[in-house]
């Protein structure tokens, strides 16, 4: 009797070429699919991690500036080291300017019964003191000396802020990359928002300043000037603040 020798050499298990064949292009579909998913879903996430990052820097920015209009009755402005012996050496703005602007948001202030506080330091071993243009506005009460760069690593000042309970600081001073902006970050630190008025800012390098600006920003302070603080503190010019604020426009000075 003939064996078919096929039928015992045949291997269930082996495959032919031609399904062999399929299932290889299969693999190679379904790899080429997985990838395309992982990469999709890697777009994905990277754009669901944006957008929550987008969300969180627009909540903060929510958080800390409201709708973004002043309120007079949470604003308290801190004055640093606004000293003649100091910004006589600014080439941002020219010290006449930052006096005479200086002066100007002083008495904003008083107008619209915003409080303010001044912190000045020493020069060379001598006691400081404030712009002579400051002077009306100037009290023991109401200025604390430091010797320390930053006035938030003053207690003394930390306390006559915190005494008003106001959320609002509004920053100007000398010089810009110092003691205005160890201020403005430790104000931040510390829960207030911030306002850097620019036009009461000066340094010795427009250079240095700016990267100074830009660090605040990054923080979460805010640029401003006196002209927007005054508008907003007293945004009715037809009658009593705002009308008397819109006359102390006159004196203010480009920088």
């Amino acid at each position: 009797m003939t064996v078919n020798q096929s039928r015992y050499n045949h291997n269930p298990m082996r495959l032919s070429s031609t399904t062999e064949g399929s299932i290889k292009k299969g693999l190679k579909g379904a790899s080429l699919l997985m990838g395309i998913v992982i990469l999709v879903l890697s777009i994905t996430t990277e754009h669901a991690v944006a957008a929550v990052e987008n969300l969180q820097v627009r909540q903060m920015l929510t958080e800390n500036s409201g709708n973004g209009i002043l309120d007079a009755r949470d604003v308290q402005i801190l004055f640093v080291d606004l000293q003649p012996e100091l910004i006589s050496s600014s080439r941002t703005i020219q010290p006449a300017a930052l006096t005479a602007n200086a002066a100007v948001l002083a008495q904003v202030a008083r107008l619209t019964h915003v409080p303010v506080t001044f912190s000045i330091v020493p020069v060379q071993g001598k006691p400081g003191r404030n712009l002579p243009a400051l002077t009306p506005y100037v009290s023991p009460k109401n200025t604390v000396r430091r010797v320390m760069a930053g006035t938030f690593m003053e207690p003394r000042l930390v306390d006559a802020l915190g005494a008003y309970k106001r959320k609002t600081l509004v920053v100007a001073g000398y010089a810009t990359e110092v003691a205005v902006l160890q201020t403005a970050l430790g104000a931040l630190k510390a829960g207030y928002t911030v306002y850097v008025v620019m036009d009461v800012t000066g340094s010795r390098s427009e250079r240095t300043e700016d990267a100074a600006v830009r660090q605040m920003e990054m923080a979460g302070a805010i640029p401003t000037s006196v002209l927007a603080i005054a508008a907003q503190l007293a945004p009715d010019f037809s009658r009593t603040p705002g009308s008397e604020v819109l006359l102390t426009f006159d004196s203010l000075s480009p920088p």
